[in-house]
């Protein structure tokens, strides 16, 4: 670019130092004000400013009487360097900033030389909106640290990049949660693949938001104990749009899951027992009927002359008949059980002898006459346990019913029962070889009126009675099935404290 003129080069820098959005001043070797731009900070100070004789930058400027601490001016001054200082000055009752800058002037010393350039830049409200975005930082930072939830960031990669204290106790990791965890890719996680959740934080990293109540989750060891999430994923976008991290907040639910989950079956268990009182009431008398006739039956064919009938044929009809009423006293005797129960308020605890109790029920089962090989496996000098007798047979029955109809298809036929104490309970494990059960519907045969069996063999009500009864009285019921392997259901007692 070329000028016509001096005057007009200097013209073009006029203009471009009164653009600067700044105050450019001139200052001599004593500190002394010789020129400044249009554009000076404090206006109401031009007028004197001009007018001023001895016009030095920390009385016109900065509206102090002595030099400012560590004057940028002075050092300049002194080593010839640039210097920057930023300075507080009360302006009209308010305390404002300023970023100072100096440099030496480079032309040859006049008579008042050497000069140096000042620039003054009010950068108060930068540093105001700095100290509130600081505060906001720290209230994040207290909020985040103490919140009751779990608050962390994944990275593009599907890396942890931030945790706080509440993640380490979802995750059991206690004080080595952070260290463990950051850069720990979750969405490589094999566990978290398999309960799916990995495929959420996928679209959450590629802008989709999301929130599961109530997730099931399988823990970083990979058991799932039956743990409920609150889950939400929140995309960080950057400046050009893009997904930089996600958010994500976890609240553990699975005690409030819990407690609906026992409301609900607290209802259905109500439901139940008016149910079980009305078909109790309905066939205990056909089942009375049954039993009056088959003691008649036994009765008179005692008292026949039985010429023309074999005495095989004799014997095995008593048998038959010997087993109707057996059968039908033991419905009318369940039936009754089951009336006593829901009349009940709570259970009558008492000491019960399960050996004893278990070779009652099985003697009921005649499982000689089905082919099926029973194995018993009592640990010498069992302990009592503490329950309600009642309700303690029931489950059982109901238990060995199961696994007789689980036989009835199967060639080699084989049932074991294991008694066992540890750790102050009683276990029983009823082990068949039968049908099984298959995995996707394990989890639902607790449930009320859900059943595995052909229709009409059964309303689903057993193993909701055997799991109500037995948590009632302290006690657990589990389960271990393979489809066409077999079951095995393990139920647990409280050991009665005292003597035999």
């Amino acid at each position: 670019m070329r000028f016509e003129s001096q005057a007009d080069f200097n013209n073009i820098i006029q203009s471009i130092l009164d653009f600067l959005p700044m105050g450019v001043y001139v200052l001599d070797g004593k500190r002394r004000i010789q020129w400044m731009n249009e554009r000076v900070l404090h206006r109401l100070r031009k007028e004197s400013l001009l007018q001023s004789k001895e016009k030095y930058c920390h009385v016109e400027i900065l509206g102090r009487e002595q030099p400012c601490k560590d004057c940028p001016a002075l050092k300049t001054l002194k080593n010839g360097l640039m210097e920057h200082r930023e300075i507080e000055s009360e302006y009209k009752g308010e305390m404002r900033h300023y970023l100072v800058t100096t440099a030496p002037f480079k032309q040859k010393h006049g008579k008042n030389g050497p000069y140096i350039i000042e620039t003054i830049q009010d950068v108060t409200y930068q540093k105001r909106a700095e100290e509130e975005l600081r505060r906001i930082n720290d209230l994040n930072t207290v909020i985040i640290h103490n919140a009751p939830v779990a608050i962390f960031t994944i990275g593009p990669n599907g890396e942890f990049t931030s945790v706080n204290p509440a993640l380490a106790a979802i995750s059991g990791l206690g004080i080595e949660a952070e260290e463990k965890l950051l850069g720990f890719n979750w969405i490589e996680n094999p566990y978290t693949v398999r309960c799916g959740l990995a495929d959420y934080i996928k679209k959450g990293l590629k802008g989709e938001a999301f929130e599961l109540q109530d997730f099931p989750f399988i823990t970083y060891r990979g058991k799932s104990q039956d743990n409920y999430l609150h889950f939400r994923g929140i995309p960080l976008r950057g400046a050009d749009g893009k997904v930089e991290k996600l958010l994500c907040f976890i609240e553990d639910t699975t005690e409030k899951v819990k407690a609906r989950m026992q409301i609900l079956q607290d209802a259905k268990m109500s439901v139940i027992g008016r149910l079980m009182t009305g078909v109790a009431h309905e066939l205990n008398n056909p089942l009375a009927t049954i039993a009056g006739n088959s003691e008649f039956a036994s009765e008179l064919l005692q008292g026949m002359n039985a010429k023309n009938i074999k005495e095989e044929e004799m014997k095995d009809l008593r048998e038959y008949l010997d087993t109707i009423q057996g059968q039908a006293f033991r419905c009318k005797n369940i039936i009754n059980d089951m009336i006593d129960i829901t009349r009940k308020t709570g259970f009558e605890v008492q000491i019960i002898d399960l050996s004893t109790c278990l070779t009652d029920l099985l003697g009921l089962l005649n499982l000689k006459k089905l082919k099926i090989r029973l194995v018993e496996e009592y640990e010498a000098d069992l302990p009592f346990v503490k329950g309600d007798l009642n309700a303690v047979k029931q489950c059982f029955t109901n238990i060995l019913e199961n696994a007789r109809d689980a036989l009835e298809k199967k060639k080699e036929k084989a049932l074991r029962i294991r008694a066992y104490s540890r750790d102050n309970v009683v276990r029983v494990a009823v082990e068949d070889n039968g049908a099984g059960i298959h995995e996707e519907v394990r989890d639902k045969i607790f449930e009320p009126f859900f059943s595995t069996k052909d229709t009409g063999r059964g309303v689903g009500l057993g193993l909701t009675l055997c799991y109500e009864f037995l948590n009632k009285m302290g006690g657990n019921i589990e389960v271990e099935s393979k489809l066409g392997k077999g079951s095995t259901f393990t139920v647990t007692l409280p050991v009665y404290a005292g003597r035999k």
